[in-house]
């Protein structure tokens, strides 16, 4: 903008005019350069002024700073400098009065103010005028104008100087105001731009967080976030070895700090052992290196430090830390706790992840381990020799690892004596030591896991601890782990390999797995023998038994007959001769005979379940039922005796006889006064067997005694209610299991029984 020249301000342009100007030029003023340049400069031209000057109360109201000049020449001393805000300087008397101060002729101003030229090193103008500016009744600065001529200042003058500074401080306001806007639009713009770039980094952070299983690299993301959202210094540290060492670190990290760091700082320092106590994070807000005891932290003037903890021990410290000795900012805690908690959601995402890993690859090695060990030892099922199991065990091992032996010791007294041995040991002199059996107490290889019932593994096997050392120089690696049975130490698996081998989680699942199952196999051994002599015993006993139970019913059938003849005899011939009770004993007698025939038949009967087997032929049911009903109908003609269709099983035909003659003449016997007797017989397919039914409409049976029925002898009813030897259900037990069948029942007291039995069917 143009302003008029000093020839043209000879035109006496009015004031009011040129205030107009003024005012128009001030609406376009943004800042307050423009604000000085367009008040002073005409201000000078109006009142034909040589000079002037602006001067500014500064930010603390205690001084006044010199903002604009013009028209003072060269490098001549002015009496409006910087300086204090004084009531013996007219820049300050203005502001105290608040009116404007005029001086018109030479000599005015230093008589007001005798000491000003001393003070300034300055020479007064001939003529002044201070005009004090106000803003919002706040002083803002001071207008001054010099003259080189006396000048009286008139009416008209005095408010246009007092309208123009008003109009500049309002201008100077409000260019104020546009700068400290502008200033806090800048500031916002670059905090948001910080907390864009902060959230940028947060989430790659969280991204990384969500595809990376390394710590490290959890840890550069978070440092990263730190870094870009708050502008601060940030480590990440691990414990090892008692001290705290540096993995992750700022750019901007110093040297020396760094090369400290990656040494290590003791975990017992306060400050970084005082996370851990408190199980939370730590704010220092003065942090001083020598009280720290932390060498080369002098840098830093405050710090903060948050604690990851693994498996319930120190394992991390994530560290943030800034030059100013100052609190930290609300912002700044939220901002790094809020990391933090990520870094440790992270780190024990990232540790879990691992740990499910292992768990699966030892899960999978011992299911391996499971099922090989399971394959190799299928045949051996009955088996009954436990070095047998331990042998298999010990190829199986072999097989899984380099090239080596295995051993296998139990404890004779005062020697370990090597009962099963795979592969060669590779020395003649150590295969004859091992055959003479090592000593007791002497060989830490078999002692310590005999004496701890812990694995032993040794990676870096000490030549001469358990043999001569010239016997196993090619022995490098060796694992020795417990063998128990029921809980009981029996003997110590050996495993020796030639080449270096380091113990893995994996190897260690496998090997355990493996004795674990041979101790589970040794006791299945164990079971497996006793059940062989038990089961022996059992069948001679039965052979036994049964041949007793044959030789007894047959040789006691013509004793039997001899009773009943001869007593039958008495009676024809001596009947008459008898009294009544003599006849009631001769028929006791014949009774008694009869019942014990029965007994002795049914006996028989039970003994040739076994002793008079026939081979297993196709046989028509139907058939068999039709004879049985036949012979039944015979003895009870009003009983009816029914079946549904009826299949072609495989079965001894006489048993299967046997079988419906002792179900159905039950259903017949046990009958309900007053009851028609009703037997019915149906068959169901079931599978590769078929399942029979024999449902009557007797007295029923209680469920406490379905089970005792079918032991032989066991009666539920008295001779004088019901006829029988208690066998026959017995019998009908025998011959369904001897055809692989089973035979259970089903009834309801006072409705009646049914009972069920399978037999195998023809295949289709």
């Amino acid at each position: 903008m143009s302003f008029p020249s000093s020839s043209e301000a000879s035109a006496r342009v009015s004031l009011s005019q040129r205030l107009q100007t003024v005012t128009e030029a001030l609406a376009a003023a943004q800042t307050q350069a423009d604000v000085l340049e367009i008040v002073l400069t005409p201000a000078l031209n109006a009142l034909d002024a040589i000079a002037g000057a602006v001067l500014l109360v500064d930010s603390s109201g205690q001084r006044l700073e010199r903002m604009a000049i013009r028209g003072y020449t060269g490098e001549a001393q002015t009496l409006w400098q910087d300086g204090p805000l004084e009531t013996d300087v007219p820049a300050g008397d203005a502001l105290k009065r608040r009116e404007g101060l005029f001086f018109e002729r030479q000599g005015a101003l230093v008589e007001a103010y005798p000491e000003l030229e001393a003070r300034t090193g300055g020479v007064a103008a001939v003529a002044t005028a201070v005009l004090p500016m106000f803003l919002d009744d706040r002083p803002l600065g001071v207008l001054i104008l010099d003259f080189k001529e006396p000048h009286h200042f008139t009416e008209d003058e005095i408010r246009f100087l007092r309208t123009l500074a008003a109009q500049c401080a309002v201008a100077l306001g409000r260019a104020a105001l546009q700068q400290n806007l502008e200033a806090r639009v800048a500031a916002r713009t670059a905090e948001l731009e910080g907390e864009r770039a902060a959230l940028d980094a947060f989430v790659r952070f969280t991204e990384a967080s969500a595809r990376t299983t390394d710590p490290l690299s959890l840890a550069r993301e978070a440092r990263d976030v730190l870094q870009t959202a708050l502008g601060v210094q940030v480590g990440y540290s691990e414990l090892e070895d008692g001290c705290w060492k540096g993995r992750i670190f700022s750019d901007d990290t110093p040297p020396e700090v760094i090369v400290q760091s990656r040494a290590g700082f003791s975990a017992e320092l306060p400050s970084f052992a005082r996370p851990f106590e408190q199980g939370d994070v730590v704010f220092v807000d003065g942090w001083n290196a020598q009280q720290e005891g932390a060498k080369h932290t002098e840098t830093y003037g405050a710090a903060a430090l948050y604690p990851y903890v693994e498996d319930g021990q120190p394992h991390g410290l994530l560290t943030m830390g800034i030059p100013e000795a100052r609190p930290w900012t609300e912002r700044e805690r939220q901002v790094f706790q809020a990391v933090g908690r990520s870094l440790a959601l992270a780190i024990e995402r990232t540790e879990q992840a691992q740990r499910l890993v292992v768990q699966n690859a030892e899960l999978d090695a011992r299911t391996r381990a499971l099922e090989g060990f399971a394959l190799l030892t299928q045949d051996l099922a009955t088996q009954s020799d436990p070095h047998e199991f331990v042998r298999r065990a010990q190829e199986f091992t072999l097989s899984l690892l380099t090239p080596g032996y295995a051993l296998y010791y139990e404890r004779d007294t005062r020697q370990w004596r090597s009962r099963v041995q795979v592969g060669d040991v590779g020395n003649a002199d150590l295969q004859a030591f091992i055959d003479a059996g090592p000593l007791v107490g002497q060989t830490p290889s078999i002692d310590v896991p005999w004496t701890t019932q812990q694995p032993y593994y040794q990676e870096d096997y000490v030549r001469g601890s358990d043999t001569p050392p010239e016997m196993v120089q090619h022995v490098t690696t060796v694992a020795s782990l417990p063998v128990l049975r029921h809980g009981v130490l029996v003997g110590v698996f050996v495993t020796v390999l030639f080449d270096s081998r380091c113990w893995t989680p994996t190897d260690k699942v496998v090997l355990e797995t493996v004795v674990g199952s041979l101790g589970l196999a040794l006791e299945r051994a164990e079971q497996a023998g006793e059940l062989q002599r038990r089961t022996a015993q059992l069948e001679r006993s039965n052979a036994e038994l049964e041949q007793f139970a044959y030789i007894a019913s047959h040789d006691l059938q013509a004793p039997i007959r001899a009773v009943t003849s001869f007593a039958g005899m008495i009676e024809r011939r001596y009947g008459d001769v008898l009294d009544e009770r003599g006849r009631l004993y001769l028929r006791q007698i014949v009774g008694g005979g009869e019942h014990m025939k029965r007994l002795v038949d049914d006996l028989l009967t039970f003994s040739r379940v076994h002793t008079e087997q026939r081979e297993f032929m196709p046989v028509k049911v139907a058939a068999v039922f039709d004879t049985v009903a036949q012979r039944l109908r015979a003895q009870s003609p009003e009983s009816q005796i029914t079946c549904t269709p009826l299949p072609v099983v495989l079965a001894d035909a006489p048993q299967l006889d046997q079988l419906f003659q002792n179900l159905i003449s039950n259903g017949l016997k046990y009958r309900r006064d007053g009851v028609v007797p009703r037997v019915k017989v149906s068959a169901q397919r079931n599978g590769e067997m078929w399942r029979f039914a024999v449902a009557d409409n007797g007295i029923g049976i209680e469920p406490q005694y379905f089970e005792r029925i079918f032991e032989i002898f066991q009666r539920l009813h008295g001779r004088d209610t019901y006829e029988g030897t208690g066998i026959g259900l017995a019998v009908c037990k025998k011959i369904v299991e001897r055809h692989g069948g089973r035979l259970w029942l089903e009834s309801t007291p006072g409705e009646g029984s049914t009972f069920f039995f399978t037999l195998p069917g023809l295949e289709d």
